[in-house]
């Protein structure tokens, strides 16, 4: 009894000793803030990310460029392993597996999720440009997580981005309105089809990873897809016309299962919120650009022909648009209100 007491003790010495090296380690180096022992995990909590982009994707980049920030800064108490490429889940299983904790964080488009709850839904040519889409971003995304992902969805946004809008990449030129009829649409989402079929156009309901294939067999005439996802799954092989309208905004977000976040301390949350929101800057500010000239160059040399449609034409078509969006918005109630609101400030901020 009286050995292990100065086992006991002897152990106690130990650990003792070896934080106060730990601390003095930390406090030298200058780029580690160490954590207080009472927001350190016994042991390295570890959470997987899935995100559909591949590897070496500029989305895929940013997020494992998030995981080592939060590895870092919590001192490897955390550590995100990405998977990137759906090698851990398939992109429409992602929110399921999030909520039930097959994997802990996602990133991913929202509206792919309508399904799960109507306020998901990107409207169709509801922001002007790029710039008020990404001025939406973070008040949307707060708005989602207290709304809808924390009350239904067990998880938490922590952050958000966009990809700029989703244009129309087709195998003819679509111009004018008139040019929409008929026109088979591939389409991700349950608002991109309601964009196309307002239009004139056949919506074909196909994810955006099955778009070159749908466009290389004949299934669809065109897609719905953003230009950046144009040049990634090189669409421009099968589709040489891109019509930019600005027609259905984009928004991508960091989530984490609701569980692991009410596991972490304070301290840990304010890490993944502030790395989350770091990510999201950047990606906004790297979109922004690629949306008005980066990715428009891609583009051009991949041999596409773009097309800007007059703000008279564009007009025209939001003007048939709109009527859908506000019965949609309006059927959310008081969360429609509160989106409308976002929607609005975005643009009379960014027309």
């Amino acid at each position: 009894m009286i050995k292990s007491k100065y086992l006991l003790v002897g152990f106690i010495g130990i650990s003792l000793a070896s934080i106060l090296l730990s601390n003095v380690s930390c406090s030298s180096s200058s780029t580690k803030t160490a954590l207080s022992p009472a927001l350190q995990p016994a042991g390295t909590v570890t959470l997987r990310l899935a995100i559909p982009n591949p590897p070496g994707d500029e989305l895929s980049l940013n997020a494992e460029k998030f995981a080592a920030a939060v590895t870092q800064r919590t001192n490897g108490a955390y550590r995100v392993r990405v998977f990137p490429g759906e090698t851990m889940v398939k992109v429409p299983e992602t929110y399921d597996a999030v909520r039930q904790g097959s994997v802990e964080m996602s990133v991913v488009g929202i509206g792919i999720f309508e399904g799960l709850h109507p306020g998901l839904a990107e409207y169709p040519m509801s922001y002007d440009s790029i710039d008020a889409n990404v001025a939406a971003t973070k008040p949307l995304v707060e708005l989602f997580s207290r709304e809808i992902f924390e009350k239904f969805l067990n998880m938490k946004g922590l952050a958000s981005y966009t990809t700029g809008a989703q244009e129309l990449i087709s195998k003819k030129p679509i111009k004018t309105l008139e040019d929409w009829k008929g026109l088979l649409v591939g389409t991700g989402n349950p608002q991109g089809s309601m964009l196309a079929t307002a239009l004139g156009a056949a919506p074909v309901t196909i994810f955006w990873t099955d778009f070159y294939s749908g466009l290389s067999k004949g299934t669809v005439d065109a897609s719905l897809n953003s230009m950046r996802s144009d040049v990634v799954y090189k669409l421009t092989d099968t589709a040489e016309y891109v019509t930019l309208f600005y027609g259905q905004p984009t928004f991508l977000s960091y989530n984490i299962n609701l569980d692991a976040w009410k596991r972490m301390s304070a301290g840990i949350r304010n890490i993944f919120l502030d790395e989350a929101q770091k990510a999201c800057d950047e990606m906004n500010s790297y979109q922004a650009k690629a949306w008005k000239e980066t990715d428009r160059k891609s583009l051009i040399a991949l041999g596409a022909k773009l097309y800007d449609v007059p703000k008279a034409e564009r007009t025209r078509w939001k003007s048939i648009v709109q009527p859908y969006v506000d019965k949609k918005i309006a059927a959310l109630g008081n969360l429609g209100v509160q989106i409308k609101q976002i929607m609005d400030k975005a643009n009379s901020e960014h027309p």
